[in-house]
């Protein structure tokens, strides 16, 4: 499934499958940027996410972060879960 979001103004594509296992994964790409997701660094793909929602808002936050500044992606630094 593809969905369009915006964060800052900027358009961002988010692109959700489902492994055969069930589990979820979504990658992002930013039109215009040379960067194309593929999840975070030392993600297992086999353990993907429980649900569809969970894959998306994990990508968008990664997405958000490349928007603020590439270092904080590459770095894998993710803001704590509340």
């Amino acid at each position: 499934m593809t969905e369009t979001c915006y964060s800052k103004g900027q358009k961002v594509i988010l692109v959700t499958t489902q492994t055969k296992n069930g589990k979820w994964s979504c990658k992002f790409l930013i039109p215009g940027s040379s960067h194309l997701d593929d999840g975070p660094q030392g993600h297992d793909s086999a353990k993907g996410h429980s649900t569809e929602w969970e894959a998306r808002t994990h990508a968008f936050q990664r997405a958000k972060l490349m928007l603020e500044g590439p270092l904080n992606v590459t770095q894998g630094h993710l803001p704590a879960k509340a």
